[in-house]
C-alpha cells in the first residue's frame, strides 16, 4: 500500500500518468455525486431538493456556512446533516485543489481568480507570520474563522504557498471545517430551540453584514488602487 502522504500528493497510479490524471480529476466529483445519492436515498424528494439547492448556493458568494446552516435548520433540516454536508464539500474541494492545482491555474476564468487569491495569500502570510510557524494548527484556525474568504479553497492555497505537505493541508482543512460547521450548527440550533429565535432573521442579518463588508472592502481596494495610480503618474 502506498503511503497516504504520497496518495494525497496525487500519486494514485504510478504506472500511467494519463489514468492518474483522470482519477485525480474524477474522484472528487464521484465523491460529491455519491454524497448526493446517499442524501437522495435517505430523505424525501422535497428535502433532497432543498439540500441540493443549499449545496449549489454554497459555491456562490457571498453565501457560506454562516448563512446557509441557519437557513437549513430553519427549513427543518437536522443541524448535523447540513454540517456534515458542508464539511464533506470542503474536504473534497481541498482534495480536488491538491490534485489539480496546476491545471486550474491554466483555465481562463478560474486561473486568474486563483492567482489573485495567491497574491492575497502572500499578503496574508506577510501579516500573519504565526501561520507559517504553526503550520497545521495555524491553517486549521484560519479555516475555522467565520470570515468571508477563510474557507477550504483559500486555506488550501495558503497551505500550498506556505510549503506544507499535502497530508498536513488536508488534515488542517478537515479539522478547521469540521469545527467551523459544528460551532455554527450547534449555535443556530440552540438559539432556535431554547431561545425561540427565528433563524430567518439571523440569515438576513448575516447576509446583510457580509454584503456590507464586501462593499466596504471593494470600495477600500478601489480607493487604494486609485491612490496608487495617481502616485505613480505623479
Amino acid at each position: 500500500m502506498r503511503p497516504m502522504g504520497c496518495t494525497l500528493s496525487g500519486g494514485l497510479i504510478f504506472f500511467s500518468p494519463v489514468i492518474n490524471r483522470v482519477l485525480r480529476l474524477s474522484i472528487p466529483f464521484l465523491l460529491g455525486i455519491g454524497m448526493l445519492l446517499v442524501l437522495y436515498s435517505i430523505y424525501d424528494y422535497n428535502t433532497f431538493l432543498e439540500l441540493a439547492s443549499l449545496v449549489i448556493l454554497y459555491f456562490i458568494p457571498p453565501a457560506g456556512k454562516e448563512s446557509l446552516i441557519p437557513a437549513a435548520i430553519a427549513l427543518g433540516i437536522p443541524w448535523y446533516t447540513i454540517c456534515a454536508i458542508f464539511t464533506f464539500i470542503d474536504i473534497i474541494s481541498c482534495l480536488f485543489l491538491l490534485w489539480n492545482f496546476e491545471i486550474l491555474l491554466s483555465i481562463p476564468f478560474i486561473g486568474p481568480r486563483l492567482i489573485r487569491l495567491m497574491h492575497k495569500g502572500r499578503e496574508f502570510l506577510s501579516k500573519h507570520e504565526w501561520l507559517e510557524r504553526l503550520y497545521l494548527v495555524g491553517l486549521a484556525v484560519f479555516v475555522f474563522f467565520p470570515l468571508q474568504g477563510t474557507g477550504a479553497v483559500s486555506g488550501t492555497v495558503i497551505g500550498k504557498m506556505a510549503g506544507m505537505p499535502p497530508i498536513e493541508i488536508f488534515c488542517a482543512i478537515s479539522i478547521g471545517s469540521t469545527l467551523h460547521s459544528l460551532i455554527i450548527g450547534l449555535s443556530a440550533y440552540a438559539l432556535n430551540k431554547y431561545l425561540g429565535l427565528n433563524l430567518w432573521y439571523m440569515v438576513v442579518f448575516i447576509l446583510g453584514v457580509i454584503v456590507l463588508i464586501s462593499v466596504v472592502t471593494y470600495l477600500w481596494y478601489r480607493n487604494t488602487e486609485t491612490e496608487c495610480t495617481s502616485n505613480d503618474q505623479s
